[in-house]
């Protein structure tokens, strides 16, 4: 506890006293979350009087006026009961500022935009009626801070000096459309900060003067207030209960769980773990700012206001975030800068040599002008847009919307995939798998479907030995009805009992199945249905309830029926006792509903086969015990349940076990991303038994591997000293699972180094989330994180790619994530990736063909100047060549079906160069040849040194059919043109089929051969045009044939794995064998978790 009574002086401006000066601990407020979750009613009011004391202190030397009113106020010893007085919370007002999210009001009206600072009336006009305006066209110019869109905005100007209006105007309107796109991008990108403020509620009930205030300014609260809540409020700032009456607030909004947490005025047990806060989901006498009350009431006590919330913690990490470029952005960058400054050179050089060879100067000038502007690759960024758009419009088909153009891209190169469990691999409906009764100790139970259909269903009963789960004899047969097995009644009749869940089916057999109620609860209602025993709710009348809580960890009902008991089990034991708990003796029962561990202790008999209530062992609650561990361990949330006519003589129904299944197409999604070298890893706030189970059945870890980490952790319990250190768990061997309290103890520095061989992350919060994304990053990973909720925020926008879930997900985590699954199905991102990795090769292809032309333009000029020759084209047929390259055959290479073997390929490296050596290779090998072809056929037909307008008519017409047969080369880094499907991408025919056309017509149509300078060629000359030209592709078929070593991507970098060569999975299994293969990583750690060398060394692999 930070002391107090120090002395404070303030500087003459009547600032007021800095946070940091008054409560000394940087800034922070004086105490503690955890100390705030250990106090007692009275230290809550103790802790107020302290607060007000060191305020006082800290003013006292600055208005001593004030400080006598508050002195008199502060003996009223009734400030729990009171609250603030109008003078003291205006104190505390000047400490902590005020409840508001974004900062300081003068925060909201700062702004980097200079068009703030003019005092035009009619922008002021403007910017009243159209505020995102500014923000917004201040983001459009800072896209010119590009290096390549300088370079265009240069080219531009020169065109338009040149009087080359058509090419300055392409130029200029690419460059708008790239530009708007992008602005608009990042200015939705910013909306998360804006997105928090609708959580917070604008008005609350608080206790001033001693009097109840409703509607009272939210912005106003200070802490120590004294708040009200009540059904349907949301919650103004954190605040620690002090009374609660049945209080449930959902905190959905910020932890992105959807359920609602039991809250209690109670002092909770000092939390030990490294001296840090405890999580946010264990603090259950706190109340966070922006949560909803579902139920019941309570009185709180302010404890942070603003930025200290959680929600203000939130929104700073967000503001305090940089962007990220993608990979993408960044090559472009370099591009833009290294060809800029290559085209500079090379046009330099040319028009010095032409210059010093005697040519005109201004026809020179003009060449050299005109190459720039082909040479330059104005047409990248529209292609790069364009492409990405479309990659966003086939994304958002399969349901991933993707927010941001790059982050496409992005996913073609994430090298992990750290996805949360439930809702993203599991179908985050709970259905009833297993049950277990002594009634039938020869039989096992199972239920059939998944999710909350009961007509997808039915109770299914196998033999089984005493001792195993496993069925031994007998084939599974369908229970048609549930008198069959009379236990089955009494079992599913408590759960339905203990219940609060509903579902509803209209008559038509197709319809949707409507339901409410905890995810629990809706499982044993849909598997009692799916039994065939009915709903008995509608035959008892509920007498009271106790809800389920953490602390006792069971749910109790007493009822009584309507009519005779319909279940002959309960109406043996309402016959047991005359009267139950004071009860008037008329057939009501006990109904108990929770964890095995806190209900075997009150059960003195169990069910037998026919009802009647049998004693119950030792022996017998050996077998139960044994069984709820062996059904944990597979997954499964295990329930017990019991009836009885008192507390203290229940009888034993028998167990249930529940799981949320994998999502249909999981486990082949996450075998897929691991082939394609993309590491997978699940994080969740379950148990490690749980994970470990999920995680099996998903196919992230082998059954093997989940049954070592267990052997493992059984092994740490052994060995490990009494007093238990976290850290010192992977010490101890265990490498495939590590928990969010072990994340804590590391150290930054050596988290990283300490995670490789990890798949499963358990009990984690989003804090853990945020520390995973840094570590993996400082290791040059790519990384993509799913969250949904408020605090996940911070880590889907640290990561490089952020996935937010469309159905579960807050608004808040929508617009910091980069992606937003619309299903909330991690088979999505799977989709989502293969994507990316398409729109990066077909950007590649883009730009073979883009280089390949602009070197050919560039070479033929030089070595036309070099050999003394005449310019082979002039001015006007350089830009239609330009037209072409930027134009619709390039553009449609950005729409290419990518070939299937590319996408099993490892993801990038997000270093990797976007110009590679192969693809240099490639184009400067098509240039060379297309520069051959077309001096050849200009030296051919030039007769001496006087040129005609045939001469440079059959050199145009050659240079363009070698640029369309160069495009349909570019469509495959790999595939020779015969294997290229010739419609499987229609835009390329229609571009191409275009270019001809427009070709053909600046040949034969003669107010355009007047433009072009060119005239009509014969049948003749244009068959030995298409041969000379068509040897682009025999070449380019040489190359990928004998030579693609050199000159494929795909081959150089990317490895494609064929049947005959496929990369091992990090964790494929196949479950008929119980066979699985998993990375040298994980093995190695397995196979060296006995020694104490390795023990180290499995930190640091």
């Amino acid at each position: 506890m930070p002391s107090f009574g120090r002395n404070f002086s303030f500087s003459s401006n009547n600032s007021s006293p800095s946070l940091n000066e008054i409560s000394g601990n940087d800034g922070a407020y004086p105490y503690t979350r955890k100390e705030e979750c250990s106090w007692n009613e009275d230290e809550v009011g103790r802790k107020m009087s302290e607060l007000l004391t060191i305020a006082i202190e800290g003013i006292s030397e600055h208005d001593e006026k004030l400080l006598g009113s508050l002195r008199h106020e502060q003996s009223n010893d009734h400030l729990m009961s009171r609250g603030w007085s109008t003078k003291q919370a205006r104190l505390i007002r000047l400490l902590f500022g005020k409840n508001v999210v974004e900062g300081e009001d003068d925060d909201k009206e700062k702004t980097t935009c200079f068009f703030d600072k003019i005092t035009i009336p009619e922008i002021k006009y403007i910017k009243r009626i159209a505020p995102w305006f500014y923000p917004t066209f201040g983001a459009f110019l800072s896209q010119f801070d590009e290096p390549l869109n300088i370079m265009l905005l240069v080219s531009a100007a020169i065109s338009l000096a040149l009087k080359q209006t058509a090419d300055a105007v392409s130029i200029g309107l690419a460059l708008t459309i790239v530009s708007l796109v992008a602005a608009v991008q990042e200015y939705r990108s910013e909306a998360a900060l804006d997105k928090l403020s609708d959580l917070v509620p604008h008005t609350c009930t608080v206790m001033r003067d001693g009097q109840v205030r409703d509607k009272y300014p939210a912005k106003d609260l200070v802490v120590g207030d004294s708040i009200l809540l009540s059904t349907g409020d949301r919650v103004p700032a954190d605040c620690r209960l002090v009374d609660s009456v049945e209080l449930k607030v959902n905190e959905s909004s910020l932890t992105g769980e959807n359920k609602s947490i039991t809250k209690t005025g109670a002092c909770l047990e000092t939390y030990s773990s490294n001296n840090s806060d405890p999580p946010l989901t264990e603090q259950k006498n706190i109340a966070f700012m922006g949560t909803l009350v579902c139920s019941g009431r309570g009185r709180a006590i302010v404890v942070a206001v603003g930025n200290d919330t959680e929600f203000g913690k939130v929104a700073d990490e967000l503001r305090n975030l940089e962007n990220r470029k993608s990979p993408l952005q960044v090559k472009i960058d370099e591009l833009g800068k290294s060809l800029a400054f290559l085209s500079s050179v090379v046009i330099a050089l040319m028009a010095l040599l032409g210059w010093c060879l005697g040519r005109p100067f201004l026809e020179t000038v003009t060449v050299a002008v005109s190459l720039a502007v082909a040479a330059i690759p104005e047409g990248l960024p529209i292609c790069v847009t364009v492409t990405l758009a479309l990659g966003v419009l086939r994304m958002a088909k399969s349901n991933a919307i993707v927010k941001k153009l790059t982050s496409v891209e992005s996913l073609g190169c994430a090298t992990i995939v750290a996805s949360d469990k439930t809702g993203t691999l599991t179908q985050n409906e709970m259905t009833a798998r297993s049950i277990y009764t002594l009634a039938y100790p020869s039989l096992s139970f199972g239920l059939t479907g998944v999710g909350y259909d009961p007509r997808k269903g039915s109770l299914m009963r196998s033999t089984q030995t005493d001792n195993t789960d496993k069925t031994q004899s007998g084939e599974q047969k369908v229970i048609e009805t549930s008198m069959e097995f009379s236990a089955m009644q009494a079992l599913f009749g408590v759960a339905c009992i203990c219940n609060n869940a509903t579902y509803s089916i209209e008559d038509d057999k197709h319809a949707q199945v409507t339901y409410s109620g905890q995810p629990t609860e809706l499982a044993l209602i849909i598997g009692a249905a799916k039994s065939k025993v009915l709903d008995p709710r509608t035959q008892y009348h509920r007498i009271q309830e106790v809800p389920f809580t953490s602390d006792r960890k069971r749910m109790e009902v007493i009822a009584r029926p309507l009519s005779e008991h319909s279940c002959q089990a309960f109406k043996l034991a309402a016959q047991r006792k005359n009267s139950v708990n004071g009860f008037k003796n008329d057939g009501a029962l006990y109904f108990v509903k929770g964890m095995p561990e806190a209900i075997l202790g009150e059960c003195q008999s169990h069910i037998a086969a026919d009802s009647s209530a049998t004693t119950f062992t030792e022996k017998g609650r050996r077998r139960v015990l044994s069984q709820s561990r062996r059904m944990a361990s597979s997954g499964l949330r295990v329930l017990a349940m019991a009836y009885g006519p008192s507390l203290d003589d229940l009888t034993f129904a028998g167990l249930v076990g529940m799981e949320d299944p994998p999502r249909e197409g999981v486990p082949e999604a996450v075998l897929n991303l691991q082939q394609s070298g993309v590491r997978v890893m699940m994080l969740t706030g379950d148990s490690k038994e749980t994970a470990l189970a999920i995680g099996k059945r998903c196919g992230i870890i082998g059954p093997k591997q989940a049954a070592l980490e267990m052997q493992n952790e059984s092994d740490i319990g052994d060995s490990s000293p009494v007093s238990h250190n976290p850290f010192d768990d992977l010490e101890f061997g265990a490498g495939l699972a590590l928990s969010g309290e072990q994340i804590d103890a590391f150290p930054p520095q050596r988290l990283a180094d300490s995670i490789l061989g990890v798949k499963i992350f358990y009990r984690v919060a989003p804090r853990h989330k945020l520390a995973l994304v840094r570590a993996f990053q400082s290791q040059g990973e790519v990384v993509a994180m799913t969250g949904d909720g408020v605090n996940d925020a911070i880590a889907l926008k640290a990561a490089d790619i952020g996935v937010a879930m469309g159905k579960g997900g807050t608004d808040v985590a929508k617009e910091a994530a980069d992606v937003v699954l619309a299903d909330d199905n991690f088979c999505t991102i799977v989709t989502a990736v293969a994507g990316g990795k398409g729109i990066f090769f077909n950007i590649r292809n883009f730009l073979a063909f883009q280089l390949s032309t602009s070197f050919a333009a560039l070479s033929m000029e030089c070595f036309a100047t070099i050999l003394g020759l005449p310019s082979p084209l002039n001015a006007m047929q350089i830009l239609w060549i330009n037209i072409i390259m930027d134009g619709p055959p390039a553009q449609s290479l950005g729409v290419e079906p990518v070939d299937e073997r590319i996408l099993k390929a490892k993801p990038r490296k997000s270093t990797d160069p976007l110009l590679t050596k192969a693809l240099l290779l490639r184009a400067i090998s098509s240039a060379v040849l297309i520069v051959i072809l077309t001096l050849s056929v200009f030296a051919k037909e030039m007769d001496g040194n006087a040129i005609s307008r045939r001469d440079t008519t059959m050199t145009f017409m050659t240079f363009v059919n070698c640029d369309l047969f160069n495009a349909y080369a570019c469509r495959s880094s790999d595939r020779c043109f015969y294997e290229i499907s010739f419609t499987e991408n229609p835009s390329f025919l229609y571009a191409v089929g275009g270019s001809i056309i427009g070709q053909l017509a600046v040949i034969y149509f003669k107010p355009l051969q007047e433009i072009f300078q060119t005239e009509a060629l014969s049948f003749s000359d244009m068959v030995l045009v298409l041969l000379l030209s068509s040897s682009v592709l025999v070449l380019d078929t040489i190359r990928k044939k004998f030579f693609s070593r050199w000159f494929s991507d795909s081959g150089h970098n990317y490895p494609v794995f064929t049947s005959k060569s496929k990369m091992k999975s990090q964790s494929s299994f196949d479950s008929n064998e119980d066979k699985y293969t998993s990375d040298p990583v994980v093995e190695d750690i397995g196979n060296r978790r006995n020694t104490t060398t390795v023990r180290s060394r499995v930190i640091h692999v």
